[in-house]
């Protein structure tokens, strides 16, 4: 899609994202990097929502798989009470290798096997037999991490993510949140282990595992190279392309807060050496890794950052094929090991140069998993769900809800500021003229919502801005009230609503409380807090959320009982009234509707 003469919402996207291109590129001397990554740091950390506190991992060694040149120790511990970590830790067993080894945290992609996918097994094993150790956890939803429980079915690991990260955003916190506190958990257990040498610890993943990657070596300063695959390019470019992408690659208001792919690399300079690795034809534009590429070596160059610098593109399609793993293992060999490989090689100014052309010539292969079926599981049932004492992340949310709605006074005064402030509501003085429709061909893969995938997309690329489709919605029903009030005299007017524009309708009712005479709902959702405690991860959507809404209030406490009438319909046929209540059954949406 054309951004620069598309729908305006993708043109204030090109125009917030190359702004923040322009603020790195603007950074001049060590001093004000230094400054602007601790600005960054606590921007994102506030948009991540925080991070949990650091509790014993209580790590296990629950068995041991023999390879051919490597060893496989499976490793389980807690990143957070009850939340479980399963992972292979990868062991050159080539004497020409002697412990500690250099550490790579090979952070996997999206694929339901998580750690035994195949190339991410290869990538290890050929990491291991050049003598460096290998931690590869499985993330959450994918391998032994399935979160869900297991008669509530979803069609791939994905899917779970952005219901997970559909749930995350009510209570303030964004899913990215909880796969970085899994990286830094595992870093930290790669420390226990005397075989490891984490001086120079390197990252590498493709797709999500190249957004972790990207997240990691900006997050963590304990990571000194890093080798992100299909992830880094240019929001614009990604979004004009293919919409939002997976649930925490995504943050509530980053564009105008200025917070982009660039500024994610420039968060790790000059500390760690990075590798991009990009396809053609790609989920994640090879023009915008280019771009994004070409201005980190003018910010380089601005600020007199040595540190080796690299982009390597391939034939597409998305993924990790054999030359991509080259490259990384080569510029690994080298980075870390400061070793030269037949494809990378010191240059004339002393810094790696991969030999792009020949990397291209090797044919894709990928071996099967290295090592039997029997026995590869970390678990002894397969899921971390059958532990002792597991907390699925659908249970910590949801106790982050209760623990809200417990703590949480509501201040009705305060309330009209408080839901502009949350849902991004105009004043009426203020309200923008209605947008234009939305229409595009993205798709939105993982959550349908109540509407379907294509407003679930229209509500995450608003996200991106700053605002929301509640919000949007809001004002659009505050617009067709004054058109009423105009038209009437000047009275106020009832409102009625159903379905999930029962949300919008309220938070247009606290925004404006005087505008309306009465509140009629017709089966309205259940409030957010009882979503979140819903096990069925079926009706999850970014449509319906404000992003951090529950540290203030819930949806359901926006009009006071004595202006709400609550119809909740049994048939077709048969209406029944209940005054004062709140309606909990979902069905399919309707309408506002505005009578004089």
């Amino acid at each position: 899609m054309d951004m620069e003469s598309g729908h305006e919402l993708l043109r204030q996207v090109a125009s917030a994202d190359k702004h923040a291109d322009s603020a790195v590129l603007a950074i001049r001397t060590p001093e004000e990097l230094k400054k602007q990554q601790k600005q960054w740091r606590e921007l994102w950390l506030d948009m991540l929502g925080g991070m949990p506190e650091k509790t014993p991992l209580q790590p296990q060694v629950t068995g041991r798989i023999q390879g051919d040149g490597f060893t496989v120790d499976k490793i389980l511990f807690q990143s957070m009470p009850g939340v479980y970590v399963t992972g292979y830790l990868y062991l050159p067993e080539n004497p020409r290798f002697r412990a500690p080894y250099p550490a790579l945290l090979l952070v996997c992609g999206h694929s339901d096997s998580g750690k035994l996918r195949d190339r991410y097994c290869h990538m290890a094993v050929m990491a291991a037999k050049e003598g460096f150790a290998v931690f590869t956890p499985d993330p959450y939803s994918q391998g032994e991490r399935i979160q869900r429980a297991a008669d509530y079915p979803l069609s791939e690991c994905a899917e779970e993510h952005a219901s997970l990260g559909a749930r995350s955003w009510l209570a303030g916190w964004n899913f990215a949140r909880f796969r970085i506190w899994d990286a830094v958990r595992s870093i930290d257990y790669m420390e226990t282990r005397p075989e490891l040498d984490l001086s120079k610890l390197a990252v590498a993943g493709c797709s999500g595992g190249g957004t972790m990657s990207t997240y990691m070596q900006a997050f963590d300063d304990r990571i000194k190279v890093a080798c992100p695959s299909c992830y880094v390019s240019s929001l614009r470019e990604v979004i004009g392309e293919r919409g939002v992408h997976d649930a925490e690659q995504f943050f509530c208001g980053q564009l105008p807060r200025g917070f982009n792919h660039a500024v994610l690399l420039a968060m790790g300079q000059p500390r760690t050496a990075v590798m991009l690795d990009t396809r053609h034809s790609d989920y994640f534009p090879i023009a915008g890794a280019r771009s994004t590429a070409a201005l980190m070596e003018r910010f380089q160059k601005n600020l007199k950052i040595d540190t080796p610098f690299a982009i390597f593109s391939s034939d597409g399609p998305h993924g990790l094929p054999l030359c991509g793993r080259t490259a990384i293992l080569s510029w690994l060999e080298y980075t870390v090991k400061g070793e030269e490989s037949r494809y990378c090689r010191k240059g004339a100014d002393g810094k790696p140069v991969l030999d792009v052309e020949a990397l291209r010539q090797i044919p894709d292969s990928t071996p099967p998993v290295p090592f039997p079926e029997e026995g590869r599981t970390v678990t002894a049932s397969g899921q971390v769900r059958d532990l002792p004492g597991f907390r699925s992340l659908y249970t910590v949310i949801a106790e982050e809800a209760l623990r809200l709605r417990d703590t949480r006074r509501i201040d009705r005064a305060a309330l009209p500021e408080i839901i502009r402030r949350r849902a991004g509501i105009h004043t009426l003085a203020d309200l923008p003229p209605e947008p234009e429709p939305f229409i595009h061909d993205f798709k939105w893969w993982y959550l349908s919502g109540a509407e379907g995938c294509s407003t679930e997309l229209h509500a995450a690329i608003l996200a991106v801005m700053g605002r929301s489709l509640v919000g949007e919605r809001a004002e659009s029903i505050l617009r067709k009230a004054l058109a009423e009030r105009r038209s009437n005299g000047g009275k106020p007017v009832p409102l009625k609503a159903e379905g999930v524009w029962c949300i919008p309708a309220a938070h247009a009712f606290a925004a404006e409380p005087g505008l309306f005479s009465e509140v009629e709902f017709t089966d309205p959702p259940k409030s957010w807090t009882e979503m979140l405690c819903d096990p069925d991860p079926g009706k999850d959507s970014f449509a319906v959320t404000v992003w951090g809404a529950l540290k203030e209030y819930d949806w359901t406490d926006l009009v006071p009982e004595d202006r709400l009438t609550v119809i909740r319909r049994t048939s077709p046929e048969a209406d029944t009234k209940e005054e004062g209540g709140k309606g909990i059954s979902v069905l399919p949406p309707g309408s506002p509707v505005l009578k004089s």
